[in-house]
């Protein structure tokens, strides 16, 4: 498996373009289309079979058009509890982040426990909620993506409407630290990190 990270938009949100030896693969998060990412995908043939989002804030969401259009075989997915900010502009932010109103309508909700495969690999899904309602972290093998639950040192805001940080707290401690210490965690924002570094040293936790 081979990840990529690609930061994007005006707050460099982690795109991360991730691959397998199949020639297939998937995007998590899309904060802006990002010409590097949309180069590699065509000048390496990679094929994405899905666009998969860790929730519905703008920062997150204002390249999925731009990648839908362009990757026609890719489809959209993120969990179902984020219904309420991807069709809400109000909710999603899109509107103060980009100066116009937007929503998404996902091909897939996604729900705790479920599995969706890109090539040859599987994508576990584990609800997170806290810095959203609906926020989704995916496991694949000893790589996590968090979005924005869990940072390198640090956690999620929860101050955003729908935000709880006894939630979010919940989520790492009941969840993600339930993980092997030896998986790599891709957040949503800054650097990558690991379980086992993330509860020796997170000050939050």
């Amino acid at each position: 498996m081979n990840i990529r990270k690609f930061p994007s938009g005006a707050i460099m949100t982690n795109s991360y373009l991730v691959t397998d030896g199949t020639g297939h693969g998937f995007i998590v998060d899309a904060g802006a289309y990002n010409r590097q990412l949309a180069e590699a995908v065509k000048s390496e043939g990679i094929e994405p079979l899905w666009l998969i989002l860790t929730h519905g804030h703008g920062d997150h969401i204002g390249g999925v058009k731009a990648y839908l259009d362009e990757f026609k075989g890719c489809r959209l997915a993120a969990g179902e509890g984020e219904r309420p900010i991807l069709s809400d502009p109000k909710a999603n932010y899109t509107g103060e982040i980009f100066g116009r109103e937007f929503t998404l309508e996902p091909d897939l909700w996604l729900k705790d426990g479920d599995v969706i495969e890109a090539g040859e690999m599987r994508l576990e899904i584990i609800a997170t909620p806290g810095h959203t309602p609906g926020g989704i972290s995916i496991l694949v093998g000893d790589a996590l993506f968090s979005g924005d639950t869990l940072f390198r040192d640090s956690i999620g805001r929860t101050d955003l409407a729908g935000g709880s940080f006894d939630a979010l707290i919940a989520s790492i401690r009941d969840r993600l630290f339930a993980l092997p210490d030896d998986v790599a965690v891709y957040p949503g924002h800054m650097d990558a990190t690991s379980i086992g570094h993330e509860k020796k040293h997170n000050p939050f936790l």
